[in-house]
């Protein structure tokens, strides 16, 4: 099996501009700050929406411009927000319906003409999904996977994870864990800070859509 990494491409040869018109991402939030292994507030502040749980919606922006000419693609990463075409939603409920939050987001061009609503997402399943007898990757501090290359040449930390079989020469190699993803098709991994992952079904569902704009890299999984 394999998962996707999904994230967004440009589609005019370069990264768009946007531009907020109201919310505030730097005050975004969780709703559940409940503690777990790899929750960390400072960084949960920094990436809300790569969490793995629902955020409170006070600070969402729901109004954004884009600053190009052409089209609007389905699928656009503004102010580290992922915005996709309501096909997306519309595939990723019918595979795994009322976990994720979709948040609505309208743009508009440089005029204030209105081009199309769109959905921030949210996904809302927080695994530790790494398998870890597969990677060769370091638990950093406990906290994050990072390659091994991440640690090389400093003082070893008592709270970095580097298991057994490890070859701290090599590069750093992730796979997921079949078993630890289960039936989920979309999460965030409580160790990483990208985010979030696809399960084969629905990145094959996503891919049919033909959406501009949207990526999906191929990671391994066993």
């Amino acid at each position: 099996m394999r998962v996707y990494f999904l994230g967004t491409k440009p589609t005019l040869g370069h990264y768009a501009g946007y531009k907020l018109l109201d919310g505030d991402v730097s005050k975004i939030e969780v709703a559940d700050k409940t503690p777990d292994a790899g929750f960390d507030l400072n960084t949960a502040s920094t990436y809300p929406c790569y969490q793995g749980r629902a955020v409170k919606t006070d600070f969402v922006p729901t109004k954004i411009e884009y600053q190009e000419k052409g089209p609007l693609p389905d699928a656009n990463k503004a102010f580290g927000l992922l915005t996709f075409a309501e096909r997306f939603r519309d595939v990723v409920e019918v595979i795994e319906p009322g976990v994720h939050q979709f948040l609505p987001v309208d743009y508009f061009d440089r005029k204030g003409a209105p081009l199309g609503r769109q959905h921030i997402f949210v996904a809302g399943n927080r695994l530790d999904s790494v398998h870890r007898e597969r990677s060769n990757m370091v638990l950093v501090k406990g906290m994050r996977w990072c390659p091994p290359s991440d640690i090389a040449g400093r003082a070893p930390d008592p709270r970095d994870v580097v298991l057994p079989h490890i070859d701290m020469a090599a590069p750093g190699a992730l796979v997921f864990s079949n078993q630890k993803v289960g039936d989920k098709h979309a999460w965030c991994d409580m160790f990483m800070l990208s985010g979030p992952n696809l399960s084969d079904a629905l990145g094959a569902a996503l891919q049919a859509e033909n959406l501009t704009g949207i990526h999906l890299e191929k990671c391994e999984a066993a």
